[in-house]
């Protein structure tokens, strides 16, 4: 079987850049802190992808910040 890194680099990246465009866009209006929220998203589907995942499922669940 012939495994080629640079497919599987690509499909990784290709899979961070959309997992982080879903994080930030669920976690907008419920965090103040945007940027943070990115860095750890792209940490965390980087390192091990199916917890980047959980942690854009808890960003869709959490409730809006109340308006001051």
């Amino acid at each position: 079987m012939d495994v080629n890194a640079t497919k599987i680099g690509q499909i990784i990246f290709v899979i961070t850049v959309i997992m982080v465009f879903f994080t930030l866009r669920f976690a907008k209006g419920k965090t103040t802190n945007l940027p943070l929220i990115g860095f750890y998203a792209i940490l965390l589907n980087v390192i091990f992808a199916p917890a980047g995942w959980i942690y854009c499922w808890y960003w869709s669940t959490k409730p809006m910040l109340p308006k001051e």
